[in-house]
């Protein structure tokens, strides 16, 4: 068994989302302050140790005007059922999909409450929310002081009151009938469905920083604890058993000798009157405590080779973050062997695991996180294997890139509402991503793999055709920048470059339009005319060469003519297995800047420097020479576009780009570049809407454990 599908509601960011988990494990990825810690958050808070703690800020932006609604009805006398309901919740919906034929369900089968002998799906809810008799306590506040805005006295009595009124509440849902619900009695069936643990990212790892240098030597203790319990497997209870047994002996050497010796350090207390007749002699006595021994006295060293071993804190950050990660999950492990009763299914988080790990870690430690959950479980050949799902955050391209794409889930943080604030959107790779073809799923996945491109991050992103755009673009950004007002510069604004070609660039489109994330794409005019050549045997062949745009057809790019795809294909314009229509320059050339955006998307191509004129350039390299004709001896003729093509084959592209990049100061950039940064600096339209989330419904066919 395990959970298929989670769904929070009313939590920080995380106002109303949806997530597929996978079986072993799942990539969140998203930029920064998207929602990906809330997640972790919310789980840690119901699931983990000493009950949950929520506090005010906790709800949604855009819940917490409920508050003031439900107060407003309790005013009125409404039924006191109506205004429990209107006052704001945080909720964990848990879909997990079991095997009916499994001899035992363990502590799932409280939760299934259906009838239907065909369903294999159960509904966990876990709610934190005020009661009926806790409507007073909530709502109704001391008399506003004068001078104080009543709302902001109303918030901070919530502040106080929300820990008292609130509580977990715990219930099964009928996933063929949503208003059949069995409610339970405290938390206990949340313990025993579900262990959730968390491995953060910030692991104190850093003892310069943090003077705890010895965080991996104190994980022994938790793993003696862990064994030394009755539920634990037999082989850790013996070994736990030895361990005690062999501080005992020391300490009955220490009571023997030791102590003996320490009484001589008492002081002379006879001369005092001390003790008298009626007085116990004083009398020390040394206890070895094995949990202290463990946690305070006890450090994994580096074995060296003269016998000097390196303490903990002298290896690297990587090789230190990675030991510690490892005995972390083996804790985890032990704890959920070690359950009397074991949880219907364990769920650890892993926060931005590249923490000091090199690049080539990075790239194989999902591979390498699911090998070690086999290793683990071959420990314990007669049980069950362990039931864990992992639940990856990551910054990181090597990371998510060496991911699959039915692993990922997008965080997108969507623009401020006015009457919500922001929220997250959570765009499911597995969904999103099906209607494109497998061929090019499969050329995106190795092309992000291979160049390690962070579209998963990025603000906004510029797709250009080749290396000279490429090299060029940091400084084509900061050129483009001395006309921008200052909160929008460009050089503000975390924006990648993605070197794609005019020949792939359209496969990134669906991507991108899933993504919502704002690109200019850059690419060439690639002018080509019909000319008839003669093979090597004497056969005349109709072929496209390349040319001036004065003496060109139609473009040779395909980026371009994917982009102008009459309406009626597949999916934004993209139709699988058909070749985009053939398009004329002179059609391209009339094109407003209305018709060059399509969603987030904007292409920019060569245009005439002066929008008056007809001069203008096939590609980047004469696109440079004409905006500055003073650093190419270009004189102005009718035939000033031939010019510049002529000496734009001349160019070399490599040098080209670094005299630009580096040496040349004042230049200009090509006018639909300039044009397109533009339109790149400014905020990014509203994202779209998705349809709100559905309640539970009966799984579809097809689905995970169906």
């Amino acid at each position: 068994m395990r959970i298929q599908k989670v769904r929070v509601q009313g939590f920080r960011l995380l106002e109303d989302v949806e997530i597929m988990l996978e079986p072993g494990s799942t990539v969140i990825v998203g930029r920064n302050n998207s929602g990906k810690t809330s997640l972790t958050d919310v789980f840690e808070r119901f699931a983990g140790d000493g009950g949950a703690k929520f506090r005010l800020e906790d709800f949604s932006a855009g819940t917490r005007s409920s508050f003031f609604e439900a107060k407003a009805l309790r005013e009125k006398g409404e039924d006191p059922g109506k205004v429990l309901a209107a006052i704001p919740t945080i909720t964990i919906t848990l879909t997990f999909a079991y095997d009916s034929a499994a001899p035992s369900l363990g502590p799932l089968s409280a939760f299934i409450i259906d009838l239907d002998m065909d369903s294999t799906i159960a509904i966990a809810k876990l709610e934190y929310a005020p009661t009926l008799s806790s409507l007073q306590q909530l709502l109704e506040a001391a008399d506003t002081p004068e001078g104080v805005d009543a709302k902001v006295h109303f918030m901070r009595h919530l502040k106080d009151a929300i820990p008292k009124a609130y509580s977990v509440q715990v219930s099964a849902i009928d996933p063929t009938d949503p208003a059949n619900v069995r409610q339970f009695e405290g938390t206990s069936h949340l313990a025993a469905l579900l262990q959730c643990n968390l491995v953060r990212a910030q692991r104190t790892l850093d003892h310069a920083k943090h003077g705890d240098a010895d965080v991996i030597g104190k994980l022994l203790s938790t793993l003696f604890k862990t064994a030394s319990t009755p539920t634990a497997a037999a082989a850790d209870q013996q070994l736990a058993a030895q361990l005690k047994s062999s501080v005992e002996g020391i300490e009955r050497e220490v009571q023997s000798e030791f102590d003996t010796m320490l009484k001589a350090l008492l002081p002379a207390m006879s001369v005092l009157g001390f003790p008298s007749m009626n007085d116990a002699e004083l009398q020390p006595e040394t206890s070895l405590n094995i949990d202290a021994l463990l946690s305070d006295h006890t450090r994994v060293v580096y074995a060296g080779t003269d016998g000097v071993h390196l303490p903990e804190g002298y290896n690297g950050l990587g090789t230190r973050n990675l030991i510690y990660m490892l005995l972390q999950l083996e804790t985890y492990h032990k704890l959920y062997r070690a359950r009397p009763t074991r949880p219907a299914t364990h769920l650890i988080f892993i926060e931005e695991p590249e923490a000091h790990l090199h690049p080539q870690m990075q790239e194989v430690f999902i591979a390498r996180l699911n090998a070690a959950i086999g290793k683990l479980s071959a420990k314990y050949p007669g049980e069950p294997a362990w039931q864990v799902q992992f639940v990856i955050t990551t910054h990181s391209s090597h990371v998510a890139n060496a991911a699959p794409f039915e692993a990922i889930r997008y965080f997108l943080n969507q623009q401020p509402v006015p009457a919500s604030g922001r929220r997250t959107k959570v765009k499911d790779f597995k969904k999103g991503m099906a209607a494109i073809p497998k061929p090019d799923q499969e050329f995106l996945y190795q092309y992000m793999t291979l160049t390690k491109c962070d579209l998963y991050f990025a603000d906004k992103a510029i797709l250009v055709e080749g290396t000279t755009e490429r090299v060029l673009m940091p400084r084509l950004c900061e050129i483009v920048d001395r006309d921008l007002d200052e909160e929008r510069k460009l050089s503000k604004q975390y924006i990648t470059t993605v070197e794609v070609g005019g020949a792939y660039a359209h496969i990134f489109y669906p991507l991108l339009n899933f993504l919502e994330l704002k690109t200019l794409v850059i690419t060439d005019l690639d002018a080509v005319r019909s000319a008839t050549r003669t093979d090597k045997k004497g056969k005349v062949r109709q072929v496209w060469e390349k040319c001036p745009v004065a003496a060109g057809e139609k473009t040779s790019n395909a980026a371009i003519r994917e982009w102008f795809r009459p309406a009626g294909g597949e999916g934004d314009g993209y139709a699988e297995g058909t070749p985009a229509p053939e398009i004329d320059l002179k059609t391209l050339l009339a094109k407003t800047d209305a018709e060059k955006l399509s969603g987030y998307r904007r292409i920019a191509y060569q245009v005439p420097e002066k929008p008056d004129s007809k001069v203008c350039a096939r590609s980047y390299e004469d696109a440079l020479v004409l905006a500055n004709p003073d650093r190419f001896q270009l004189a102005e003729s009718e035939d000033q576009a031939e010019d510049a093509w002529e000496i734009a084959q001349d160019l070399p592209k490599s040098e080209t780009a670094l005299r630009f990049a580096i040496r040349e100061t004042n230049w200009k950039v090509p006018r639909y570049i300039h044009e397109g940064l533009k339109w790149l600096s400014e905020p990014p339209p509203p994202p779209a809407e998705d349809p709100p989330a559905v309640p539970p419904q009966p799984a579809e066919a097809g689905e995970p454990g169906q």
